[in-house]
């Protein structure tokens, strides 16, 4: 088949500079993509079949569940080794060189030049199980934090383990990490960026990640939430709705709010109220 199979399912979703996409091709005949290229870099992992590229010249097989990455500017052309007997579904990013740029600076403390994939496979179970969560998670309602947080240490952690960028030393910055850890106390509600507390700390992002997670025992995405749980549960018992307690906490609706609830608390929003009321009405101190 020469072009692409007009049954394929494709979407995708902006966030910020980074462009999620989603491909699922039914079973049939193998498909060809036109030779093209990409002013970003471009990361792709097939969850059920092999697939494959024509990439500088030849034709490589990319395994299933293996992460392959494609240079900025570099001609490609998409092709499926031979038909397929099952669904195959694609997971993809396209990241902007600044945004790599900036994670490996971030990395080395310093400018590093653009970083270079020399291999188009990269072989790392770990780093593509991360890259197959972060892309599922963006893919959903996630907050600033959260989202910078994650990416960051995707990208730092591809970028030293696959383009050869070395860490600069990670500074003790106790009490910048605790102006940080402050904010995010006084303000459980906002929906602040990853740069934002790094300004505030006066850190780079890479390092106040680091040292947040070595001082508090969790990455300050994890924080926030911790906190916003704790909020939310005084807001229940105050009586504002789930919803309203969700909105008011910080989270982007009910099923959000929802989710970290029950996986923080063991219980629902509306049913931890429910208890707590009825454990008030009934407890009898005795004299």
């Amino acid at each position: 088949m020469g072009a692409s199979d007009d049954r394929a399912e494709v979407s995708g979703l902006l966030r910020e500079d980074i462009l999620l996409e989603w491909y699922r091709y039914p079973a049939g005949p193998a498909v060809v993509l036109p030779a093209h290229s990409h002013a970003e870099y471009q990361f792709n992992v097939s969850l059920d079949l092999a697939g494959g590229v024509v990439h500088r010249g030849s034709f490589q097989a990319v395994p299933a569940g293996q992460l392959a990455v494609i240079m900025p500017g570099v001609a490609h052309r998409p092709r499926d080794p031979a038909d397929r007997e099952s669904d195959c579904r694609h997971l993809t990013l396209y990241v902007s060189p600044e945004t790599i740029n900036s994670a490996s600076a971030e990395l080395a403390g310093r400018r590093t030049g653009l970083p270079t994939f020399r291999d188009l496979i990269i072989e790392d179970a770990q780093l593509v199980h991360r890259f197959v969560r972060l892309h599922r998670a963006l893919g959903g309602a996630v907050s600033a934090l959260d989202r910078d947080v994650h990416l960051l240490a995707l990208f730092t952690d591809l970028v030293q383990r696959h383009a050869g960028i070395r860490a600069a030393p990670t500074p003790r910055a106790l009490p910048a990490v605790r102006r940080a850890r402050d904010y995010l106390h006084d303000h459980p509600e906002a929906n602040i960026s990853l740069a934002e507390l790094a300004e505030i700390s006066q850190l780079s992002a890479f390092h106040l990640a680091r040292q947040f997670t070595a001082a508090f025992g969790v990455p300050p995405h994890a924080y926030q939430i911790q906190l916003r749980i704790e909020h939310a549960k005084r807001l229940l018992l105050a009586g504002r709705s789930a919803s309203a307690a969700g909105h008011e906490a910080g989270f982007f609706d009910l099923s959000h709010f929802s989710r970290h609830f029950r996986r923080y608390v063991g219980a629902t929003p509306g049913g931890y109220a429910r208890r707590v009321g009825r454990a008030a009405r009934t407890y009898i101190p005795r004299r």
